[in-house]
């Protein structure tokens, strides 16, 4: 995608998102649109931190077992981006925003992204320092063990070398 359609899109966004917000102020008066989109901007920003925490705590759990916290990650940066969109004025990006942040209509669609996807993420090694795993899920469980593989751990293709010398 290069940057004229990347351009466009924005434009295009930003252009459709002005004529809804006049259309809304048309039909409930400027005021109203304007404390209605501070509320949700309020609101976005109490449900970041609340459901933020909570994947955050998930996460953590989730590591501390030894288990890939997939679930968590992408959950995580569906988060940060319905926050983002419920600070930034418009009723489509609160729209997009709320269904980010709210935890039944996020948990399903991260389970699609991982499901579709390839998870990524780092982990720690034996002795300190991280690695970098990269593995595809494919079938119909997506949280499911890779065939082969019962100990818990996910093969890493590639190199880690330790940077602390000691």
């Amino acid at each position: 995608m290069g940057f004229g359609r990347i351009f466009f899109f924005i434009f295009a966004f930003a252009l459709l998102e002005v004529l809804v917000l006049a259309k809304v102020a048309g039909l409930i008066g400027w005021p109203i649109t304007i404390i209605a989109t501070v509320v949700t901007a309020l609101l976005g920003s109490y449900l970041f931190r609340r459901q933020g925490l909570e994947t955050w705590v998930r996460l953590n759990q989730r590591m501390q077992q030894g288990d890939m916290p997939g679930q968590e990650m992408v959950e995580g940066i569906m988060l940060l981006l319905g926050g983002a969109l419920l600070i930034t004025p418009g009723f489509i990006t609160d729209a997009v925003g709320f269904a980010l942040l709210l935890p039944g209509s996020r948990r399903a669609m991260a389970r699609k992204v991982i499901e579709k996807g390839t998870l990524q993420g780092f982990t720690t090694m034996q002795g300190g320092g991280f690695t970098y795993s990269s593995y595809t899920r494919q079938g119909p469980n997506p949280f499911q063990q890779p065939p082969g593989r019962d100990d818990g751990n996910v093969t890493i293709e590639g190199e880690a070398h330790r940077t602390d010398e000691r």
